[in-house]
């Protein structure tokens, strides 16, 4: 995936034969005439069945598990949305778009931006799910984050009007920070900080600063002590994860023997010093637990490890499934030779598109599948979109659009986006959302029906 980045910046040079950041923004200008900034605006009418998209991707997650991933999704359109990254996936590449590519995420909604902590244990602000990340259309990440200001501003019946204008200025927000990021070099975007404390002394009004202090108060409090207060129980001498069958469960004998061959592979592409800190820790307990909605059925595990002193790691472990645009419209089972490069592919995109990132990032292949590993919930944290009061919503989604645009910022072609980028993209971005909100119901009417919930 990087060397592809890498591949697209030499393709650029060798057609462009600039280097110079003017001359980028001046080529962003000149791609408005192949590609007017209307036309993001514009939705074709696509005939796709919504459910047997849905079935397909199911097809590939446990079995056991769909009746609660069903529940999950349905519980309103915008739980649906965040289950079901694959229709706007297709959609997206079904419609008019720049071509103009970065490093995405691809599912970049208002509930995939989080905290957590930082090597040096600072709390940071940031995307924080990688699954669906590739290069893409740069809009493509603009227009799901919008259609989730839609989504989850309809939930708290937040005013049409005063939605229209949020996701406006958003949009705006995005565009503005993109621009303002070339105007430095490469290493001032590189080391651009997403720490809390900066960005609560941002933020207009003193009411909302303090709201996301207090939520950085509470995920600090989730260290790894906390979690296996949580999650684990005495047995004998030993710590035990819970048993909550069927999200929780332990696992036979043999599945376990393959993880632990796997937990050797990841120490491998871990940093020799996180490798050197692991080699002080042994394995006590693996459970298959499955979380989220979108991730919810694939082979998700917890690993507890206990170290000198007896001190405490949780570690989680998730299946790394090529992105669901991959799997579809073909109803295949997923294999090791599909699946091989995939949890590097989404820890590189993590890497990148975070300003920091957990120390403890690795992968490894095993039995069939990839996967991704990291810490599970060590001063992590996410704001429920559900608790906030409108002056609140409104900041929170301008910080989001930031800090897509400064990820966005990493990946050179971005600077041909800036300079293709004015007004008319606020409001095309806005007009495509509000648009794209009869097709999600649409989605969503189908599927409740389909699986009579």
């Amino acid at each position: 995936m990087r060397a592809e980045m890498i591949e697209e910046l030499k393709k650029l040079q060798r057609q462009t034969n600039i280097t110079n950041i003017l001359a980028l923004h001046d080529l962003g200008k000149a791609h408005r005439n192949s590609v007017p900034l209307t036309a993001l605006g514009r939705r074709p009418v696509i005939e796709r069945d919504p459910v047997m998209f849905i079935e397909a991707i199911e097809a590939n997650l446990i079995q056991e598990l769909l009746p609660q991933r069903h529940e999950k999704m349905a519980a309103n359109p915008a739980a649906f949305f965040r289950g079901t990254a694959e229709l706007m996936a297709y959609d997206l590449s079904h419609e008019p778009q720049s071509h103009l590519r970065v490093l995405t995420d691809g599912d970049a909604h208002l509930q995939n931006f989080g905290f957590y902590a930082s090597p040096e244990r600072n709390m940071l602000f940031d995307l924080n799910d990688f699954d669906e990340a590739a290069p893409n259309s740069f809009e493509f990440d603009v227009k799901r984050l919008a259609t989730s200001i839609y989504l989850f501003g309809g939930q708290e019946h937040f005013g049409e009007t005063a939605v229209d204008v949020l996701v406006q200025a958003v949009a705006r927000t995005y565009r503005k920070t993109l621009k303002k990021a070339f105007k430095t070099g490469a290493l001032e975007r590189f080391y651009a900080s997403t720490a809390v404390g900066s960005m609560a002394a941002g933020l207009p009004e003193e009411a909302d600063a303090e709201f996301v202090r207090e939520v950085v108060r509470k995920a600090a409090n989730r260290d790894n002590e906390s979690v296996v207060k949580k999650f684990t129980v005495q047995n004998g001498t030993h710590l035990r994860f819970k048993d909550a069958p069927p999200r929780s469960v332990h696992l036979e004998q043999g599945q376990e023997i393959a993880l632990m061959h796997g937990f050797l592979q990841y120490q491998q592409t871990t940093r020799a010093d996180v490798a050197l800190l692991l080699g002080q820790y042994h394995i006590t307990d693996i459970i298959r637990h499955s979380v989220g909605i979108g991730s919810f059925g694939t082979s998700c595990y917890l690993i507890l490890l206990t170290g000198l002193g007896g001190s405490h790691l949780v570690l989680q472990v998730k299946e790394a499934l090529p992105r669901r645009r991959d799997l579809l419209p073909k109803r295949l089972a997923v294999n090791l030779d599909q699946e091989i490069s995939e949890g590097q592919r989404i820890i590189s995109s993590t890497q990148i598109l975070q300003k920091a990132s957990d120390p403890f990032l690795g992968w490894f292949n095993v039995d069939g599948k990839s996967f991704y590993v990291r810490q599970f919930r060590d001063m992590k944290g996410s704001i429920d979109v559900a608790t906030l009061s409108w002056p609140q919503y409104q900041a929170y989604a301008r910080v989001c659009g930031y800090l897509l645009a400064m990820a966005h910022a990493q990946s050179p072609m971005a600077a041909v986006a800036a300079g293709y980028m004015n007004k008319d993209f606020d409001r095309a971005i806005q007009h495509w959302a509000k648009n794209y909100l009869h097709q999600v119901t649409a989605d969503y009417a189908a599927f409740i029906e389909k699986f009579a919930i």
